[in-house]
């Protein structure tokens, strides 16, 4: 005989979780595969960038620092040299890169996002002051190569031209329309095929890859080059929407 019981009566009870944005840049990853954490340097030069961060989850984890060599005065002659291909800090030469995160996670769907480039000045001597018409390019082998670490992948885009920078006006380098996650964009192939040896770079004093990136070049004319170190500073510019440039 079943015997069936009476409700005596009920309640009720709730569950909650909260999520907040992640304010602290995320950890540089390499190109080759996306996740595996690295300590990148550009041998020869300290890389004295600082990340950006939003106070609503957006990052801009990581840009690169550039070496272009140490090379005998040519008054007659214009020549290009590539960039010194970065350090993964284990020895290992990988493409120059940058590195943006978004995990802004907004009710409202992710908006997207920009990074604009732009060389404040001339390449400017010590002692020589600048040298004159010397032009750094970004993508000259239009070798670029996003690597996404998202699973809400961003329609990422990249600007596929060949880039060279008239100092004091910014090129919108690298945006996404929409989506999370982390975007690497790789000056050159992730995987390392596009790097070329270049035994001028190898040092083991101090550590260098003996490699250059071809897809970052700076080009000088002849007569320009003094007896000097020349310097200029790029600024990235990160924004909270794409194609703010």
């Amino acid at each position: 005989m079943e015997v069936s019981a009476a409700t005596v009566g009920n309640t009720s009870s709730g569950a909650n979780v909260a999520f907040q944005p992640k304010k602290t840049p995320t950890n540089p990853v390499s190109p080759g595969d996306g996740k595996t954490p690295i300590t990148p340097t550009t041998p020869g030069v300290p890389n004295t960038s600082t990340p950006v961060a939003s106070d609503d989850g957006l990052t801009l984890d990581y840009v690169p620092t550039l070496n272009f060599g140490t090379h005998y005065v040519d008054a007659s002659s214009p020549h290009t040299w590539s960039a010194w291909a970065a350090n993964d800090g284990s020895g290992k030469a990988i493409p120059q890169f940058m590195q943006v995160t978004d995990n802004r996670g907004t009710a409202t769907g992710p908006t997207g996002w920009s990074v604009s480039l732009t060389q404040t000045a001339q390449f400017k001597g010590t002692k020589a002051g600048d040298l004159t018409n010397a032009v750094l390019t970004f993508n000259t082998d239009k070798t670029n190569n996003v690597v996404s670490t998202s699973t809400s992948k961003a329609s990422s885009t990249v600007n596929t031209a060949t880039n060279p920078l008239t100092p004091g006006t910014a090129v919108n380098i690298f945006q996404a329309d929409a989506g999370t996650g982390t975007n690497l964009l790789s000056f050159g192939a992730a995987d390392g095929s596009s790097l070329v040896t270049d035994p001028e770079s190898l040092d083991a004093s101090t550590n260098t890859t003996g490699k250059v990136d071809p897809n970052i070049t700076l080009s000088v004319p002849a007569g320009s080059a003094k007896v000097d170190t020349y310097t200029t500073t790029l600024n990235w510019n990160l924004y909270s929407a794409p194609g703010n440039a």
